[in-house]
């Protein structure tokens, strides 16, 4: 892999990072010769799989490998995007391959100020091929959005506006494009050092078995995650697609990031709160039902019980990690809504060695260090509590009734299907990483979050000018209030009226 000057700094921050961290607990003499032993063996095994991943680059990927062909459809046109070399990186474009890419394509280029289309011109696709082209699930329409007059409505303008005024005079200053302007600071970079410091300042006692790590590794654990992985998944971390591309595998425990792109990159970003096109109202619909899609079913009447409730968020994290990414592979879909493109065999195999790291960090070391009751508590109880916080920062945002409305303007539809909360808060901002000014993210998901602060009252003050409902919970527990009653509220049998509104997603 050609590192570039950014992905070189940010490596060698991390390798320093690491260096401190297992030094420091040496000279303390916290650790035994077991212990380094064993770290060794860790070492080497990561080790093997950077050189893996350098050796192999991005390539790993197939989507990212050149191709004949790259299609896509965007505005009801099939477009060739093979020979297309995107400033974002070949992923972005991959993450369109075979799809209708106009709701992606939009949301992604609001800071453009090149003659979009008159590039795509290009790359257009006769008309007797574009004939013979489909996408891969019958249902990716591109349906419920109207894009007539998109780029002229006035709300759209006036967040083009927005944005430009508050990145063009930053990117002057840095010499630099409005999209590098829009990516992580100086001081966003350093307190994701900080916390990546902190979480491997930790590693050692957590191997060694100090029950204190119980609680603080999953903590720490979740807001590296939040502060980094999901911004790089985005494309919003760093200037450079490569280190966007890479640091997200150095942490995949949230999700593989390849099976995140598809749930909340392709899917749920795209059509937020849409019925049968947004995969985050379908992940366990047997248990819990979060939209009017979801057909009722008996067990949904007790989804409001606290301990259920529970039990629910302690274990999303790992329906994601195996359940969902099994049935995915089984069904070549995403929660039966967003269409997956089955892996070459090379590809597979990579995919497997990453999901094996992520079962031997979550599941397998105590066991090979613990004696049986101690280890199931270092597998149960982190695991639990990373979820419990993932579930936490996320599902406050947009499963609400109040976020249940819809628009068939791209951008006021990103506005009234997600809620901000505890805004005045560092807190907060920290904890979830910027979720908390969902509003923005989802306006602006190309940009970095310690950017949304900054833009969201210009946001609010157009919401208001253009009559765009604008949601807001001051603090946690009035967003985790809403949560809630909307969880009870889908726990009622749909009345005869309900049941024909809406379409049924039944799995």
């Amino acid at each position: 892999m050609d590192f570039s000057k950014e992905g070189r700094h940010g490596t060698t921050i991390l390798l320093t990072i690491a260096v401190v961290a297992f030094t420091i607990p040496k000279s303390l003499n916290i650790r035994t010769n077991e212990d380094i032993r064993h770290e060794q063996y860790l070492i080497l095994f990561l080790g093997l799989c950077f050189l893996l991943m350098k050796h192999f680059g991005i390539h790993l990927l197939d989507e990212a490998k050149p191709q004949p062909h790259l299609y896509t459809r965007i505005h009801g046109t099939w477009y060739d995007m093979a020979t297309f070399k995107h400033p974002g990186g070949p992923i972005s474009l991959s993450l369109v391959q075979d799809r209708d890419g106009t709701a992606l394509f939009k949301s992604h280029h609001l800071l453009s100020t090149l003659d979009i289309q008159k590039v795509l011109k290009k790359y257009e696709v006769p008309k007797e091929t574009a004939r013979e082209l489909t996408t891969l699930d019958a249902n990716d329409d591109g349906g419920h959005y109207v894009w007539t007059g998109f780029d002229n409505d006035v709300f759209v303008k006036d967040i083009k506006q927005l944005l430009h005024s508050y990145f063009g005079p930053m990117a002057k200053q840095n010499n630099c494009t409005l999209y590098q302007a829009a990516k992580a600071t100086p001081k966003r970079w350093t307190l994701i050092c900080v916390l990546a410091l902190a979480l491997i300042g930790c590693l050692p006692f957590y191997q060694k078995g100090h029950y204190w790590t119980l609680f603080i590794m999953p903590i720490l654990a979740w807001l590296v995650v939040a502060n980094y992985v999901h911004d790089a998944l985005h494309f919003s971390l760093a200037k450079d697609w490569r280190t966007n591309a890479a640091l997200p595998y150095l942490l995949p425990i949230l999700s593989s990031p390849w099976m995140w792109y598809h749930q909340h990159i392709i899917g749920h970003h795209a059509y937020t709160n849409v019925g049968r096109k947004d995969p985050d109202l379908a992940h366990a619909p047997q248990l819990k039902r979060e939209h009017e899609s979801i057909k009722w079913r008996k067990l949904h009447e007790n989804q409001g019980n606290f301990f259920r409730f529970v039990f629910l968020w302690s274990v999303g994290s790992l329906g994601m990690n195996l359940l969902n990414e099994f049935k995915t592979h089984i069904r070549l879909s995403y929660n039966n809504v967003v269409g997956f493109r089955k892996l070459s065999q090379r590809r597979m195999f990579f995919h497997i060695i990453g999901r094996t790291i992520y079962l031997y960090i979550m599941f397998l070391w105590p066991l090979l260090r613990f004696p049986l009751s101690k280890a199931a508590m270092f597998i149960v109880v982190p695991n639990m509590i990373f979820s419990c916080l993932f579930m936490s920062a996320s599902q406050i945002n947009h499963n609400l009734e109040d976020c249940s409305g819809s628009d068939t303007n791209f951008a006021k539809h990103q506005v009234i299907t997600a809620q901000n909360f505890g805004t005045r808060s560092t807190f907060w901002f920290v904890f979830s990483g910027g979720l908390n000014y969902q509003i923005e993210h989802h306006l602006f998901p190309f940009v970095n979050h310690c950017h949304l602060p900054f833009l969201a009252p210009g946001v609010k003050e157009l919401c208001r000018k253009h009559g765009v409902d604008y949601k807001e919970a001051l603090d946690y527990r009035k967003a985790f209030a809403c949560h809630l009653a909307h969880t009870k509220e889908l726990s009622k049998p749909p009345s005869a009226l309900d049941r024909a509104a809406a379409p049924i997603l039944d799995k």
